[in-house]
C-alpha cells in the first residue's frame, strides 16, 4: 500500500513505473546523512530523503527516488530507474530512464540507456549523453 507521498510523487512520475514508487524502503531519512557505498545486487527500490554522500550500485535492475529535500553527492549513481526531485552532485547512469522533477538539480553527468524526461523548471549543469544507438 502506498502512502499519501507516494501516491502523490507516483501522480507526477511519467518515467519511472507507479510500482516502484510505491515499494521505495526509504534508506535515508530526511534530517539524517548517510556516508559510504550501497551496493545491491537484487532488484531493490530505494529513496533518499536525507543527505547521502557515496556511491549507489544497483547491480540488477533497481530504482533510485531522491526526494526533494534530498542531498546526494556522488562519483557514481547507477540504476535501471532514477527519479530526481532533490539536489544530486556527482555522475548519474540510468539503464532504463532517468527522470528530473522540476524541482531537481542536477550538477554532473547524466548518462541514460533508453529514456530520459526533464520537467520544466528542473536545472542541469554539466554533461547528458546516451548509449550509442543503431543506425
Amino acid at each position: 500500500m502506498m502512502n499519501n507521498h507516494a501516491e502523490m510523487n507516483a501522480l507526477k512520475m511519467r518515467l519511472v513505473p507507479t510500482e516502484k514508487a510505491a515499494q521505495t524502503a526509504n534508506i535515508v531519512p530526511k534530517g539524517a546523512t548517510m556516508i559510504g557505498n550501497t551496493e545491491a545486487s537484487e532488484n531493490l527500490n530505494i529513496r533518499i530523503d536525507g543527505e547521502y554522500e557515496g556511491t549507489i550500485n544497483m547491480m540488477r535492475g533497481g530504482s533510485v527516488y531522491i526526494s526533494a529535500d534530498a542531498t546526494v553527492s556522488t562519483e557514481k549513481l547507477i540504476a535501471d530507474y532514477i527519479y530526481v526531485e532533490g539536489t544530486v552532485k556527482g555522475n548519474l547512469h540510468a539503464r532504463v530512464a532517468i527522470e528530473l522533477s522540476q524541482t531537481a538539480k542536477v550538477n554532473g553527468s547524466i548518462r541514460y540507456d533508453k529514456d530520459l524526461d526533464i520537467h520544466p523548471g528542473a536545472k542541469v549543469s554539466g554533461q547528458i549523453s546516451t548509449s550509442e544507438t543503431d543506425d
